[in-house]
């Protein structure tokens, strides 16, 4: 979700200053075919901008000394895109994405562009995996669960990469903000092929 515009050759549309480098509003175009409009102070990228990439994708935010800093919108070349905060032009802190039709499929936070904590990944059909992710951002790991549609209704435990291994009946409830299971009584960890017969997701 970045260039390495550092390393190409450019051509420059706009004002320059005395050393020949973007100052103002201008529109700087890669050797990648990556394009950046905005404004440039003395060659750096300061204030509002935005990055057309070759894939079709975009990154708009607010620049300060080169790099993107607070919020951003990445969207990709499916028209989808990821709402997120940014520190010295990395992702770090609170993030939501959306699909093309706008439709919430992500909710969590990000750490040097790696989703990071307590994560949510909405389903189509009103579903929802939550848990903590683990260092590669993954769904993975023993504390992590498929929420119903209606909210409550949970299947908690063993997962890896967002796909159910092990878990057992559980009820949903939020408690300063953080979701907490509390596991049925005589509810039986099932096996992932009973879980997916029963989700169907």
């Amino acid at each position: 979700m970045d260039s390495d515009e550092e390393t190409l050759e450019e051509t420059v549309e706009g004002t320059l200053d005395d050393d020949g480098l973007p100052h103002g509003f201008c529109t700087v175009t890669y050797s990648s075919t990556d394009r950046f409009e905005g404004n440039f102070v003395h060659g750096e990228k300061n204030g509002r901008g935005k990055f057309f990439f070759f894939d079709g994708s975009t990154l708009e935010g607010c620049y300060v000394d080169d790099a993107l800093q607070g919020q951003g919108i990445y969207t990709y070349e499916d028209g989808g895109a990821l709402h997120g905060t940014y520190i010295d032009g990395e992702l770090n802190g609170p993030a939501q994405e959306y699909d093309a039709d706008a439709r919430l499929i992500f909710k969590g936070q990000y750490k040097d562009n790696v989703r990071h904590g307590i994560c949510w990944i909405y389903y189509p059909d009103g579903g929802y995996l939550v848990g903590e992710v683990n260092e590669e951002g993954e769904m993975t790991g023993e504390k992590i669960a498929y929420v119903y549609p209606d909210g409550k209704t949970a299947y908690y435990g063993y997962f890896i990469d967002g796909e159910m291994l092990k878990a057992k009946l559980a009820t949903l409830s939020i408690e300063e903000g953080k979701p907490q299971f509390e596991v049925l009584p005589g509810s039986n960890s099932n096996n992932v092929t009973s879980l997916h017969s029963t989700l169907n997701c």
